[in-house]
């Protein structure tokens, strides 16, 4: 088959407040719009039970980031296929950059249950980023996409694709780790990252 029904591949580049960067990983294109652009990835660590979710090497992330709203929206599959869930982060919208997407990460997250069930993380991860380095305006369009992005998973308007495997295939998978890591020690900013395909 043929290449060309697949988009480049590009990096994500994962940043803080300060814009220094926390880590990045590589996508595939899969969609591309004025309004949003739509990843694929696929989670390159070893297994790692976040206690709500248990996330695998090969899962595979497909990834929403909008380009006029502060958050964007990761749906999980298993390399089965199986739905784990939505990971979504609030976070500065993201820039177009020699080809790449960066974001700055605002340390709120959100898991969603396939079952519509979630959970609101790191709230005080982002009060300590509020007392400390948010500018106030910042710090209102977070808690706005906080709850712009509450809104949009109880009407159950999450954004939603199918697992195709020939796609999930097309995702970039990083090289295998020799073990697991220690957990991440918290930033500057007191964030401790959270999960993203490059793990």
């Amino acid at each position: 088959m043929s290449d060309d029904r697949w988009g480049p591949t590009l990096y994500v580049h994962k940043l803080r407040y300060d814009r220094s960067p926390v880590f990045r990983w590589q996508a595939r294109v899969l969609e591309q719009t004025p309004e949003h652009i739509l990843l694929a990835g696929r989670f390159g660590a070893p297994r790692r039970d976040l206690g709500y979710v248990v996330l695998e090497r090969g899962d595979l992330f497909l990834e929403w980031y909008y380009f006029g709203r502060w958050y964007n929206i990761f749906q999980v599959y298993s390399a089965r296929g199986a739905l784990k869930g939505w990971y979504c982060n609030i976070g500065q919208p993201p820039e177009r950059v020699d080809g790449d997407v960066r974001y700055v990460d605002l340390a709120l997250d959100v898991f969603v249950h396939p079952d519509g069930r979630y959970l609101v993380l790191d709230e005080d991860e982002f009060v300590l980023l509020k007392a400390s380095v948010l500018r106030p305006e910042d710090a209102a369009r977070a808690e706005a996409g906080l709850a712009e992005l509450r809104a949009l998973i109880e009407a159950g308007r999450l954004p939603s694709r199918p697992f195709d495997p020939e796609e999930a295939a097309q995702a970039p998978l990083p090289p295998p780790r020799p073990s697991a890591p220690d957990p991440p020690p918290p930033a500057a900013d007191g964030h401790v990252a959270d999960p993203s395909p490059g793990g």
